[in-house]
């Protein structure tokens, strides 16, 4: 059970630093591509490490990391790719980041339907900000715009909305021990 703690700890402060870089990123769009890239990469590939951590807790019902181990290992390889090769691939790298986004959205879905089913308040709140994200990702992936500003805007925006969203499931859906206790009594 305290390992479970600290990984929920760890995750919320990392969903923290995700909040703060959105907002940098969204009051900042004219970093250099490059370093935006790299940056983005180094996110990724914590994030990633933060899944799976998560992915191999010990959270009794394995709803908020139920996906973690997948999303996880995707977000390391998309984040070493962007490092590396960020001048090269940065159009790929957009679309990457977008389907990223999308589908990490699809996943919050499915996971605000599930805590839906066993009865967690405010499903209903992870569903709406899942779905925001979605047309994020979506707006990143047909860019309807032009202009490197804009998708760092919108890459920050999603990571504010991320990082609430991430502090929101794990904080909402972690069960300990003491927690189904607390429901059962």
């Amino acid at each position: 059970m305290e390992k479970l703690k600290k990984v929920k700890d760890i995750y919320s402060g990392f969903s923290l630093c995700l909040i703060v870089l959105g907002i940098f990123l969204l009051f900042q769009p004219n970093i250099a591509a490059d370093v935006f890239c790299r940056l983005c990469g180094a996110v990724l590939v914590l994030f990633g490490i933060v899944k799976l951590f998560g992915y191999f807790s010990k959270d009794l019902l394995q709803l908020a990391f139920q996906f973690d181990f997948a999303m996880g290992i995707i977000s390391i390889l998309i984040g070493l790719t962007m490092c590396f090769w960020s001048k090269q691939f940065m159009e790929t790298l957009i679309i990457g980041i977008a389907f990223f986004i999308i589908v990490d959205a699809l996943l919050r879905i499915q996971t605000a339907l599930d805590a839906r089913k066993i009865g967690v308040d405010n499903w209903w709140v992870i569903l709406m900000i899942a779905l925001v994200t979605s047309v994020i990702g979506a707006l990143l992936f047909f860019r309807p715009y032009q202009g490197t500003k804009a998708v760092v805007m919108l890459i920050g925006l999603n990571l504010i909305i991320d990082g609430i969203l991430n502090l929101l499931v794990v904080r909402s859906t972690v069960t300990t021990i003491r927690r189904i206790k607390e429901w059962e009594a």
